[in-house]
C-alpha cells in the first residue's frame, strides 16, 4: 500500500466517519453498507489510477471493520454457517497461496476480509439497514445507468477511460443489440461486472418494489433493462431470468408448482413461436470465442484433477492461473481467461476451495427469503461464465446476497432489501 493510497484511504475514512454520524442509528450500518459498494464500484476499473483503486478498497475493509462492531439482531444457525464457511474458504486460500504464489497472499487477504465482513454486516443489519442497503444499491445501479448511456454516445467509459492495455486490443462488440456496437462497462472497467451491478438492482427492484409508485418502478426496471442490454453480456441475461425463475417459483407461498408450471409452458410455448429465431441465436452462440473458450475451459478440468494430490485437493493458490497456463493445463486459443469460477476456484484452490465455495450457494439457497434467494440465483448464474470472486465489488454484492440469506426469518412487516416500510 502507497503512502498516497493510505492518505487517500484516511481521508474518505474520515469523511464517510463523519457523514455516518449524521446518519440515524437505525439505518447507519445500511449507510456504511452503500458507501462501501459505491467505492468498490466506482473505482473497480484498472484505467482509474492504481491510488485510488487501492485506497477505496483500504477504506471499504475500514469502513466494514467499524460498521461490524455495533449491535444488532441475532445471527441464527444458517448465518453462522454461511460466515464460516466463507471464513474457511478463504482462510485455506491464503495457506494455499502462501505456499504455491506468495505474491497474491495481500489480495486474497483483502478480498477474503471484504467477504468475510460483508457478510457479518448483513447479517447484523437491522430492517431500515437493509431497506437503506437496497434502495442505495438502486440508486448506485441508476447513476452507472448514466454513465453507460454517456459512454454509449462518447465511445469511452466515465470517468477513468480505458486503460492502457485496452487501447490496442481488438473491440468488444455487443451481440445482443444490432450494428455491431461497442460494449458499455461503466466505472468499474468491464462488461460483465458492469451487468452483474444492475442485474442485482434489477432483482431488488422487481422483488421488493412495492413501495415505489407503479410508473416509477417501470421506469427504474426499463432503465436498468436498458444498461443490461447495454452491457452485451448474454451471461447477464441468463443471469437475470434464472433469477427471475426462481423468485416466480419460490415467491409463491404454496403455489409454487402451479407457477412453475406456468413458467415452463411460456417458455415452451416461446420456443415454438420463434423456433427459427431460437435457432440462428444459437448458431450464432456455438460459434462465438466467447462460448468456445468457456467450453474448452470446462474440458481442462480431467487435466487439473490430474495434478499431483496436494494441488488436487487444495490448489496451487491465488493468482497461478497464468502459470497454469502456461504448463498448458488450460486451452491454447490465445485467451487467457478462464470465465469460469467453478473452474479457476478448483485450479487455484483445488476440490476442497470447490466444495466450500458450493457449500456457501448452497447454504444460501436453502433461504426461505424469495429475494435472497434470487440474489443468490443471480451469482449462480455467473459461476460457470465469468471469474467474480477475487473482483472486491464483485465478492462484496455476492457476499451481501449470502448474508442476507443468513437471516433467521423473512421480517414478516418485509423490512427487508428493497422493501417498504
Amino acid at each position: 500500500m502507497t503512502a498516497l493510497s493510505l492518505v487517500g484511504a484516511l481521508v474518505a475514512g474520515c469523511a464517510v466517519v463523519v457523514g455516518a454520524l449524521l446518519v440515524p442509528g437505525p439505518a447507519r450500518r445500511g449507510a456504511t453498507l452503500v458507501v462501501v459498494a459505491a467505492m468498490l464500484v466506482g473505482t473497480a476499473s484498472t484505467a482509474a489510477p492504481e491510488s485510488v483503486r487501492s485506497g477505496a478498497i483500504y477504506g471499504a475493509i475500514a469502513l466494514l471493520a467499524l460498521a461490524a462492531l455495533g449491535p444488532g439482531p441475532v445471527i441464527g444457525r444458517r448465518g453462522w454457517t454461511i460466515v464460516g464457511l466463507t471464513a474457511v474458504s478463504f482462510g485455506v486460500a491464503a495457506v494455499t497461496t502462501t505456499i504455491g504464489y506468495p505474491d497474491a497472499l495481500g489480495l486474497t487477504l483483502r478480498v477474503g476480509a471484504l467477504s468475510v465482513g460483508a457478510t457479518w454486516c448483513v447479517l447484523r443489519s437491522t430492517a431500515t439497514d437493509l431497506l437503506v442497503l437496497g434502495w442505495g444499491v438502486v440508486a448506485l445501479a441508476l447513476v452507472e445507468v448514466a454513465l453507460g448511456l454517456v459512454e454509449f454516445v462518447v465511445g469511452l467509459p466515465v470517468p477513468w477511460g480505458l486503460s492502457a492495455r485496452k487501447l490496442d486490443s481488438y473491440v468488444l462488440v455487443n451481440t445482443l443489440l444490432p450494428g455491431d456496437l461497442e460494449r458499455v462497462q461503466g466505472t468499474v472497467g468491464h462488461p460483465i461486472t458492469f451487468g452483474v451491478v444492475l442485474c442485482v438492482a434489477f432483482v431488488i427492484v422487481v422483488a421488493s418494489g412495492r413501495g415505489l409508485p407503479s410508473p416509477l418502478r417501470a421506469a427504474v426496471v426499463v432503465a436498468l433493462v436498458v444498461g443490461m442490454l447495454l452491457s452485451g453480456s448474454r451471461s447477464i441475461v441468463l443471469a437475470a431470468v434464472l433469477a427471475l425463475a426462481v423468485l416466480v417459483v419460490v415467491g409463491a407461498h404454496g403455489r409454487g408448482v402451479v407457477r412453475a408450471g406456468a413458467a415452463v409452458l411460456g417458455a415452451t410455448v416461446a420456443v415454438v413461436v420463434f423456433v427459427d429465431e431460437v435457432g440462428v441465436a444459437s448458431d450464432r452462440f456455438l460459434s462465438s470465442g466467447s462460448y468456445e473458450n468457456r467450453a474448452g475451459t470446462v474440458e481442462s478440468v480431467p487435466r487439473l484433477l490430474g495434478r499431483p494430490p496436494g494441488e488436487t485437493v487444495f490448489g496451487s493458490g491465488v493468482g497461478t492461473v497464468e502459470r497454469l497456463y502456461q504448463e498448458g493445463l488450460f486451452p491454447q486459443d490465445g485467451f487467457w481467461v478462464l470465465d469460469n469460477q467453478l473452474v479457476t476456484t478448483l485450479a487455484t484452490q483445488g476440490v476442497v476451495g470447490v466444495v466450500l465455495l458450493v457449500a456457501v450457494i448452497g447454504v444460501s439457497m436453502t433461504s426461505r427469503d424469495p429475494l435472497a434467494r434470487s440474489l443468490t440465483a443471480v451469482f449462480v448464474g455467473m459461476l460457470v461464465t465469468f471469474d467474480y470472486v477475487f473482483w472486491p465489488s464483485m465478492t462484496v454484492l455476492a457476499a451481501g446476497a449470502a448474508g442476507l440469506a443468513g437471516r433467521s426469518a423473512v421480517d414478516p412487516a418485509r423490512h427487508r432489501i428493497g422493501g417498504s416500510p
